[in-house]
């Protein structure tokens, strides 16, 4: 008799390392796949090892290849989405040259015998790996057995096999040296019975519900049915986007809306309208899109007066903005995406009046009459509102906790890769651009309000990441920083002995 992993743990292994990444630097969750196939082929801290394109193609048919559409044959666990059939070569191939080995400096690509590429790991791999991947300053070590079942999921073990088993099997696969594994995975042992079972678990129901997992018709939760697009404006957002990834997580779960914080210059307008194209197939008239202000209001938003020379009171009711999208969402059977920009800018409660009620889940698609139209209408269900905010804008007060709490919220950080990402592409040397990477990193510790990475875009040497510094960051930090004089001269130095720095490597 021989033990199988279980469906319901194959399951809940895909639920805990979703999870997890939730947890963890979402773009950084992107690595562990790949450190893995390093490991597996025996690639250590000593000595440069032959590992080809092939080997990454071996390792994801091995460990996420699924049964289904042949254009996406790999699962990816982490962010529950079906990869296409190129992935190990235009994805992962790419993110481990230039961000494992160039922006982390956690393992280094060469040239073997006979041109073959070899790989060696950095004496550090784990500790640069577990650093990337912390949130606020923690790090949540890995559950081995959630990546252990989900790895092993088809494998034959032998009768009485236990958490133990998995464990062994694990590290006898992966052979990561102790202290490294202790660094990146969390060992719980759990009973046999929870894990194992006597029987394999038929090949169709392992497909079916790995299918089910996935987020990649996510947005079909929200629509009646999904007729055919022609897209106009594609969106710029990989697949694989973090971002992109959750919005399509809480659209399966069930939002009222979603709200992208953080600070100036984090991208969150460019999030919001990027996924919005996304999520309608690149479809313009189908995203509506409005800015909040102190003066903006009920009228604005939803109902208004306008002159009517007709009317005895010499006005009419018309229809604003989010009754006109209300109506076209109302009359179609695909997403319709609404974007708030700068929501907290304005008074939420006046502004969105009934709706407040309205917009939420379980309210969606119940008729309620407007304060001034008096006719009955409803907020369907394939209306996605996405909204943006600047948690530290202290131009005005905090948001209406009605809408808060009505609103998932998901947070959008500074980030040093990012930095590194827009400097390379705009032809800065790499040594610079990881000098200023860890200098940007280093700023957010000294201005709590946090600064943006794409104030770093198009700055491809060190002549524009001084004016870039002067007329945008430096303007920013001073009225940040208005009562603090000591800190902001910290800050002003520290831009200084960058320039050093800088100029010290030849840039």
């Amino acid at each position: 008799m021989s033990s199988y992993v279980r469906l319901d743990r194959v399951v809940n292994a895909v639920s805990g390392l979703s999870d997890w990444r939730g947890t963890a630097r979402k773009q950084a969750t992107a690595h562990v796949l790949p450190l893995l196939a390093l490991v597996e082929k025996g690639v250590n801290k000593l000595t440069p090892t032959i590992f080809e394109e092939s080997d990454d193609f071996s390792f994801f048919d091995r460990y996420c290849k699924v049964a289904g559409d042949p254009t996406r044959p790999y699962f990816d666990p982490f962010c529950r989405e079906l990869r296409i059939a190129s992935h190990p070569h235009s994805n992962i191939a790419t993110a481990r040259k230039s961000t494992f080995q160039h922006s982390w400096l956690a393992g280094t690509q060469g040239t073997g015998p006979n041109g073959a590429t070899t790989w060696v790991l950095s004496g550090d791999f784990a500790e640069k790996f577990a650093t990337k991947l912390e949130v606020s300053g923690t790090f949540r070590r890995l559950n081995l057995l959630d990546l252990a079942c989900w790895l092993f999921r088809e494998k034959e073990f032998p009768n009485g096999a236990d958490s133990q088993t998995l464990l062994d099997h694990f590290r006898s696969t992966f052979q990561f040296d102790d202290d490294d594994f202790d660094r990146l995975f969390e060992y719980v042992a759990e009973p046999p019975a929870v894990i194992f079972q006597a029987t394999p678990v038929p090949q169709p129901d392992l497909d079916n519900a790995i299918s089910a997992l996935a987020l990649t018709s996510a947005v079909r939760a929200v629509t009646r049915s999904q007729p055919p697009v022609t897209p106009t404006t594609v969106s710029l957002l990989p697949e694989d986007d973090p971002v992109l990834d959750e919005v399509k997580s809480l659209i399966q779960l069930g939002t009222s809306g979603i709200i992208f914080r953080g600070a100036p210059g984090t991208g969150k307008s460019w999030y919001a309208q990027q996924i919005a194209r996304a999520l309608t197939g690149g479809d313009e008239t189908r995203i509506f899109r409005v800015q909040f202000h102190p003066s903006f209001t009920y009228e604005d938003f939803v109902d208004g007066y306008s002159p009517d020379e007709g009317a005895k009171s010499g006005f009419k009711v018309s229809k604003k903005i989010f009754r006109e999208a209300i109506e076209f969402a109302s009359s179609r059977n695909d997403a319709v995406v609404f974007i708030i920009d700068e929501i907290n800018r304005g008074n939420t409660s006046k502004i969105f009046g009934e709706l407040l009620t309205y917009i939420e889940v379980g309210w969606r698609g119940v008729e309620f009459i407007p304060r001034l139209s008096g006719e009955k209408i409803s907020v369907p269900s394939n209306l996605i509102v996405l909204a943006t905010m600047n948690p530290h804008d202290r131009s005005i007060s905090a948001l209406d906790m009605a809408l808060l709490r009505r609103f998932d919220q998901i947070d959008i950080p500074p980030d040093a890769d990012r930095v590194a990402e827009f400097l390379a592409a705009a032809g800065m040397p790499e040594d610079a651009g990881q000098l200023v990477a860890t200098w940007f990193q280093n700023l957010q510790s000294l201005v709590s309000q946090g600064i943006g990475h794409t104030f770093f875009k198009d700055v491809g040497n060190s002549s524009q990441l001084s004016l870039v510094w002067r007329y945008r960051l430096l303007p920013f930090c001073r009225v940040i920083l208005e009562f603090d004089p000591a800190l902001l001269k910290s800050v002003e130095d520290s831009f200084d002995a960058l320039k050093d720095r800088l100029r010290e490597a030849g840039h």
